[in-house]
Parts: structure tokens; C-alpha cells; sequence
């Protein structure tokens, strides 16, 4: 047996015949022994050389006690710096595994912030080629607005400075070979412009102003501006010839642009002298109907009111009504109202 290597050749028989229950195993195993016996033979004179030569000063027996001792703890030694080196090379590999886990675990943070940072360049890009497409589009309207003015004969109207200088800015008007050509402004409070002009400076003449509930998808837009009275050619006094018959018929159109919008044309339908005491009656200030019904009243009332008539080449889907004081027949309470209609 291996692990007799360190007993005494008696110590070992007596050991194993114990243990031996069959002749023929005690047979086999006495074979054995007998190597053993002889690599034993061989150790036990090696410790007593290696005795005589480190403790020459004592007995034999305990020389040889004393080596197979020193023998015994040499190996135990280095069994155990074997033992300490595998415990460490456990360790090292357990590390390693767990350093495996971590970056396991660290990978998707860094797939998430590699992908936002994708995401972000990706992003950029997009928004660059759709600001790239907006300035596209914004050049092409430029170009395609100022060519629709040029076709009406109207002016190239500078959005970006009007709404600049007043924040309030509707709209431009103008009625072609006269002389009302103006901004529209609106604002909550309809006096204003009545005392102000469009940079907001102090005037007597204000400036043309549409009422201040008017939405730009109303049907009827009523845009209000000063009759500076006989004589004069300001804001909205020239509105008044169109009392003329003449007149009338050869100033049948208007032109309304929206802020930013394209210049859309009305034709000159009616001219009213029309009564605030009259609203209960007929309010020229309606600015949508409900049904087919109120809007065939009301159109059927305002020819019927109307000084001048001209039935539209189509029914009107939007109104412009242009509306000044009056006061040559009923003072103060007197209007005079010029109402364009646009169809589809």
C-alpha cells in the first residue's frame, strides 16, 4: 500500500495480516510487502545518512526519528504551498468568472449608450435635412408669393418687418387704382386704433382694424377704419365714392392678404347705409351662420338693404365687409359698409 511508505517494515505486517481474511489474499498481499519492505529498507537507509550527517552528536534512533520528522514536515511544507497555489488559482479563476459576469452586466449600458449616441447623430441628421427642406420649401413660397403678387399687380409684402414692427398685424388691404392700400391690425381692444396709427403713435386717422372677436376662419370679417371727413383722402374716407354708381362697377374687386397668407380677391357684392339702431334687425357684424337657413336670411337682407347689388359669380364661402362712420344723415349712429364675398 502507498500510504505505508513512512511506517517500519513490522509496523506494516502486523497491520496488514490483521486485515487479511483468505490465505491466498495474505499470499498476494506478502508479495507485496516484500517490495514495500525493500523501498522502505531504502528510505530508512537514506534518513540514517542524512541523520549522521545533521545530528552526528546523537543516537541513532532518534537521528533517524528526528530526519524522518524534518522529512515529514519538508513535505507537508510543500503540500501545503501546492495546496495554497491551487486555493489561489481558484481564486484567480473565480475572479475571472465574476469579472465575466460584470462585463456582462456592463454590456448593455454600453450597447444603450453607444445606441444613443446612434440615435443622437441619426436625430441630428434628420432634423438637419428637414430644416434643409423647410429653408427649401420657405425659398420656393417665397418665389411663388412674389410671383402671385407681381401677376395681381400688388405689392411684395415684407411679413417679417410688418410683424416686427407691430406684433398685432392681420393682414394687408388694398383696393386697386385707390387709395386705400393699408395694414390690417386687430387687437382686444377696438378702441386702440381708433386714436393710434400702425407703429402705435398717437393719430386722429388710427389705422384699419378688424373687430376684436374676428377669427382668421370666420365667414365675415368686418374690418373698421376713420371717415376723415369731406375732403380728405385718408384711412378709409375715399370709401364713401363708392355711393357712386360708376364708381361701384369699376371697383369690383378687393384684395385681402392674410400675414403670410397668398392675397385672396373678393368681389364687391353690396354697398349698405345701414343704422347701428338697426342691429336688432340685421347685424352686418355676424361673423358666421348656423345652418343654410340664417345664411340665406341673412344674405336675402342685405340685398335687400343694399344701395348697390352685384350677385357673385359664386356663392360666397367669405366675407369682407369694410364698415366707416357716416354722419351726414344720422350723425354718429350712421355707417356706410362696402361687402366683398370670395367663393370657391
Amino acid at each position: 500500500m502507498q500510504q505505508g511508505l513512512l511506517l517500519l517494515p513490522s509496523e506494516i505486517m502486523a497491520a496488514d495480516i490483521r486485515s487479511v481474511k483468505s490465505a491466498g489474499i495474505c499470499r498476494c498481499f506478502m508479495s507485496l510487502t516484500m517490495e514495500e519492505r525493500k523501498r522502505m529498507e531504502k528510505i530508512k537507509d537514506l534518513a540514517g545518512r542524512l541523520g549522521e550527517r545533521l545530528f552526528s552528536d546523537l543516537p541513532e534512533k532518534k537521528r533517524v526519528r528526528l530526519t524522518v520528522q524534518m522529512i515529514a514536515g519538508i513535505f507537508l511544507a510543500f503540500a501545503a504551498i501546492a495546496g495554497m497555489g491551487f486555493f489561489r488559482y481558484r481564486a484567480v479563476k473565480q475572479l475571472e468568472k465574476y469579472q465575466a459576469i460584470a462585463d456582462a452586466y456592463a454590456q448593455p449600458d454600453t450597447v444603450l449608450k453607444e445606441g444613443r449616441e446612434k440615435s443622437q447623430k441619426e436625430a441630428a441628421a434628420e432634423l438637419e435635412e428637414i430644416f434643409s427642406e423647410m429653408e427649401a420649401d420657405a425659398e420656393r413660397y417665397r418665389q411663388e408669393y412674389e410671383s402671385e403678387m407681381r401677376e395681381k399687380g400688388l405689392e411684395v409684402y415684407d411679413w417679417d418687418a410688418l410683424c416686427s414692427a407691430n406684433e398685432d398685424t392681420r393682414g394687408w388691404l388694398c383696393i386697386p387704382d385707390t387709395l386705400i392700400n393699408f395694414p390690417v391690425v386687430g387687437t382686444e381692444d377696438n378702441a386702440f386704433y381708433l386714436s393710434h396709427d400702425f407703429t402705435g403713435d398717437k393719430s386722429s386717422a388710427g389705422c384699419p382694424f378688424m373687430d376684436k372677436d374676428t377669427q382668421v376662419w370666420d365667414f365675415n370679417r368686418v374690418i373698421y377704419g376713420h371717415n376723415m371727413g369731406a375732403g380728405s383722402q385718408a384711412m378709409f374716407s375715399t370709401l364713401l365714392k363708392y355711393e357712386q354708381e360708376e364708381y361701384f362697377k369699376e371697383h369690383q374687386t378687393i384684395y385681402f392678404t392674410d400675414a403670410y397668407g397668398s392675397a385672396a380677391a373678393y368681389q364687391v357684392m353690396a354697398v349698405v347705409k345701414y343704422n347701428i339702431d338697426d342691429l336688432a334687425e340685421w347685424d352686418f357684424r355676424t361673423r358666421n351662420h348656423e345652418d343654410m337657413e340664417s345664411y340665406n336670411v341673412w344674405m336675402e337682407q342685405l340685398q335687400g338693404r343694399a344701395l348697390y347689388y352685384e350677385e357673385p359669380d359664386h356663392a360666397p364661402t367669405s366675407i369682407i365687409t369694410l364698415a366707416t362712420c357716416d354722419r351726414r344723415v344720422y350723425g354718429k349712429d350712421r355707417r356706410f359698409l362696402v361687402i366683398a364675398g370670395a367663393g370657391s
